[in-house]
């Protein structure tokens, strides 16, 4: 589940130092760009356990405003992300967004997903994997689970992930990316028809990345209906290859 409930007393709590603005009239893409670095620096050195929260509640607002997740620029919209996902982990286990809010920023997460893990030279690559890394640990992304049609979402999350695997990716990628797929299984109470086609027709594709992907998602999921077709598949293809 979502990371651990905050338990320290109120005299240790960390503030967020934090005071700019992110929305308004005219803020320049690289004055933005300053203050949403300045930001996650911040939030990334915060202890969930021991944050302030309310200290955040002015950067937590700001981070979903359109003029930020709808930004032109990719590395205003890579350190959003970040900001964002440590927001949500300093608020776990519950979310200071509605559904709505948190419908948007899960599609903004994974939009940035699809595009930024091309490749380790790609701009901005580390924001994107600290991205990547903090759904996988935090498990933030059960929330999904929780929103309207979230069946929708988890298709396009499925569909995304499996498209995105190539035989480049580092293994900490790939088992990040398990670490997800499985959070969402494990949270759904049922999975759609749709995704579930995604999962099968894995099973015919010549990706050994992508075989392994779901071997991963076999073993931690211990689904053993799965297992013995993803060890076939994935030996038959190395033999082939190598």
């Amino acid at each position: 589940m979502v990371a651990q409930t905050r338990g320290a007393g109120q005299a240790s709590l960390q503030k967020l130092k934090f005071h700019d603005k992110l929305v308004g009239k005219g803020l320049s893409t690289d004055v933005l760009l300053k203050k949403l670095k300045n930001l996650h620096t911040q939030l990334a050195e915060l202890d969930q356990d021991r944050v302030d929260t309310a200290t955040l509640a002015t950067v937590r607002k700001e981070l979903t405003h359109n003029t930020i997740l709808l930004h032109k620029d990719r590395g205003v919209r890579a350190h959003a992300a970040c900001c964002l996902a440590d927001i949500l982990r300093l608020f776990a286990p519950d979310a200071p967004y509605t559904h709505n809010e948190l419908r948007d920023i899960f599609q903004f997460f994974f939009r940035q997903l699809s595009t930024g893990l091309r490749g380790s030279d790609f701009p901005y690559y580390n924001e994107y994997f600290h991205l990547l890394e903090s759904l996988s640990t935090v498990k933030s992304v059960v929330l999904v689970c929780d929103l309207p049609n979230s069946e929708e979402l988890m298709v396009d999350i499925f569909r995304d992930f499996f498209a995105l695997v190539r035989h480049d990716l580092s293994k900490k990628i790939e088992l990040h990316m398990a670490d997800i797929l499985v959070a969402l299984i494990d949270e759904a109470t049922s999975l759609p028809s749709e995704m579930m086609d995604i999962i099968m027709a894995q099973f015919l594709d010549k990706n050994v990345v992508r075989i392994y992907l779901l071997y991963y998602l076999c073993i931690y999921h211990h689904t053993s209906c799965w297992v013995s077709p993803c060890r076939i598949l994935s030996i038959n293809l190395f033999s082939d290859n190598y």
